[in-house]
């Protein structure tokens, strides 16, 4: 077996300890490591000898690996003294060609990071989502600020925005998040909407979220309550107000949400959904590589364990 996250990634941890649980044994690779304590050598020819990574401490031989589980990999870390040009070439380069071995072979991968990819459109995740039964909020994607206003009409109540990206921010060394957010009616007529694409969406009034992982045919239902007026619109605004409690997952949910991760070619998802007072599930996304330690410690669902049986059942 072989995992590909970053080194202090405790979630990944977890997917270990199960592995080897289980009698697998297991290779790690941190890409941030690449290229001066992790190598490669590889022949894309020769399917019969493929070729080898090699770490500080181990040779992987890439015709012995029979599944991996891959999970938000780093960034490269080139040497000191490369110049900004010299080390965007050298990123790219390492992608396509680092990243294009791994992806070349014929592992059970927990997920291929082209499926991955492909899954992270989120027009795309909606559409999909739709023609299997799911029910999806009306959406927008636009930079016409024209088309926000018309679009509010149109809903005829209150109107989010939400990132379509990873909804991070990076300046200089500090890192913040974009959370979903309520527009105003000022907000509608922003001249910054011109400047890039945004997704906007039908407000729906809700009495929990839900966030579902789903590995195989496991789904892994929980309720997210909180009364913190942030939190409600967006939980991750405040960890701390969460409450969590394990619920089933409906069938017709079951059934689209499996659906939606076949259609994909994916393994695993994380996904979103808000609750009405009626009982009714609303997805609002799926991150096919998302976190999922955090409620597994909270909760105890074997989500690991899980991702274990399908990692060692497939091998």
């Amino acid at each position: 077996m072989l995992v590909i996250a970053q080194a202090e990634d405790a979630t990944a941890d977890l997917v270990v300890d199960a592995l080897r649980a289980r009698g697998a044994e297991v290779a790690r690779i941190d890409t941030a490591d690449f290229p001066r304590r992790l190598s490669l050598a590889a022949a894309p020819d020769r399917i019969d000898v493929p070729g080898y990574l090699c770490t500080e401490h181990h040779l992987i031989d890439l015709a012995v690996v029979r599944s991996v589980y891959r999970r938000s990999p780093a960034r490269f870390a080139f040497p000191d003294g490369m110049s900004g040009p010299e080390e965007r070439f050298a990123t790219v380069e390492s992608v396509y060609g680092l990243g294009g071995v791994l992806a070349a072979q014929p592992w059970r991968w927990i997920d291929h990071p082209s499926a991955v990819a492909d899954a992270s459109y989120k027009p795309r995740q909606l559409q999909v989502a739709a023609q299997r039964g799911l029910t999806v909020p009306r959406s927008l994607v636009t930079n016409i600020g024209a088309r926000v206003r018309a679009f509010a009409a149109e809903v005829g109540g209150t109107i989010v925005y939400k990132s379509l990206g990873t909804g991070v921010v990076a300046e200089q060394d500090d890192l913040r998040l974009v959370y979903t957010s309520r527009l105003t009616a000022c907000e509608l007529d922003d001249p910054a909407i011109a400047l890039s694409c945004h997704l906007f969406q039908e407000w729906v009034p809700k009495a929990f979220d839900v966030r579902l992982t789903v590995v195989g045919e496991r789904c892994f239902a929980v309720a997210i309550r909180t009364e913190h007026p942030d939190a409600v619109i967006d939980w991750r605004h405040r960890y701390d107000a969460l409450r969590y409690e394990v619920i089933d997952t409906p069938a017709a949910v079951r059934s689209g949400v499996l659906a939606f991760l076949h259609a994909f070619g994916l393994t695993f998802g994380a996904f979103d959904f808000s609750v009405t007072p009626d009982g009714s599930w609303w997805f609002l996304e799926c991150n096919p590589a998302g976190q999922w330690g955090w409620i597994a410690e909270e909760t105890g669902l074997p989500i690991a364990d899980a991702i274990a049986d399908e990692l060692v059942h497939e091998a």
